[in-house]
């Protein structure tokens, strides 16, 4: 999930500025959406991908550019929000047009009893070549990106002695001094351990069992302990490292020369939503400039590859990324969890 960082008020305002988009600012395919979209009045958004302030912001700028329709957005975290869309579909009253998840899990579930719409959005051509394709082309598609990296504590690593692969973190000089995230509490973890054990075998962290890491529940836990220096260095977000240095942490990021691990959230439009043209809308409008304008501006990786990266962050064109599809991490999760436990006694 993302975190909102303190520019995001001044971010808010400036796009708020603009006035509303006039149909002649639009393509031919936004317009068809926007006019099929106009009878329907609204579209419902399920969302764990993005903090309540965020995901309101979300809709907010998209009102802002189709003033005929509302933007409700229904925020939990991603078990609450699916257990809830699973008893809409039981119930057989879909309310829900749009889910937004971080676990992909989710989405290949959806697609395998049917509840997913097939819909390629026309902005996928302006996404950055490295993360187009991620997800499942025609069923859901990437919203959001937080690449894994390394951050460490500027205050207490110089950056000659910092690590520069996943590797140097079996270093015996980061005994005690290393934070990572546990994969039976975040899916995303489990992504990384996933890519952590095809590159270097369960070896791996066998030897950073070695060096006693402190395990959190989510990636933010080692995120928080290298701002406060109770850690030196951790397993992070490369966009969250860059929104805590903006915010003045003594953070800094690392990226991996051996690659960031890609975990990306995903979104879907739903099968019976009662608002389907302006779903397609959204979905338009999630890969559109405005969101990724937000995002640059709130230091995290924009999606579309027109829109520049912040200064704090390498554009995502060119970093080397490694990917774990979402099938993957479905049938290799249980099996790397139970193993990470045995090898933490955690």
């Amino acid at each position: 999930m993302f975190r909102i960082s303190s520019l995001a008020p001044a971010v808010l305002s400036a796009l708020f500025s603009l006035t509303a988009v006039s149909a002649a600012e639009m393509t031919s395919h936004e317009k068809e959406l926007y006019e099929a979209a106009k009878p329907e009045g609204a579209v419902t958004w399920y969302v764990s991908q993005f903090n309540t302030e965020d995901a309101d912001s979300v809709c907010r700028l998209f009102e802002k550019r189709y003033a005929d329709l509302r933007c409700e957005a229904i925020r939990a975290t991603g078990q609450v929000i699916y257990q809830r869309l699973m008893q809409d579909i039981s119930a057989g009253v879909v309310q829900a047009d749009v889910l937004s998840t971080n676990d992909g899990a989710q989405m290949v579930e959806l697609k395998r009893i049917d509840r997913l719409v097939e819909y390629n959005p026309e902005n996928l051509e302006h996404m950055a070549a490295s993360i187009r394709q991620f997800g499942e082309p025609g069923y859901w598609f990437t919203t959001s990106v937080a690449p894994y990296a390394i951050g460490y504590n500027t205050n207490l690593v110089s950056e000659e002695e910092a690590p520069r692969n996943w590797t140097d973190l079996l270093d015996p000089k980061w005994k005690d001094q290393i934070a990572i995230p546990h994969p039976g509490f975040s899916g995303s973890a489990g992504t990384w351990v996933i890519a952590m054990r095809d590159l270097y075998g369960w070896d791996f962290f066998e030897k950073l069992e070695a060096n006693k890491p402190q395990i959190g529940r989510s990636v933010s836990d080692g995120a928080n302990l290298i701002v406060s220096g109770e850690r030196k260095i951790a397993v992070v977000p490369a966009n969250r490292a860059a929104v805590d240095a903006h915010n003045g942490a003594p953070v800094k990021p690392v990226y991996p020369t051996d690659g960031l691990v890609l975990a990306p959230g995903s979104t879907g439009l739903l099968a019976g939503a009662p608002h389907p043209n302006a779903a397609k809308l959204f979905a338009e409008f999630l890969l559109g400039p405005e969101v990724s304008e937000y995002y640059a501006a709130d230091q995290r990786f924009p999606l579309r590859a027109d829109v520049p990266a912040p200064e704090s962050l390498v554009p995502l064109a060119d970093l080397k990324l490694i990917m774990v599809p979402d099938t993957k991490v479905v049938s290799d999760l249980p099996e790397a969890q139970t193993k990470f436990r045995d090898i933490f006694g955690i």
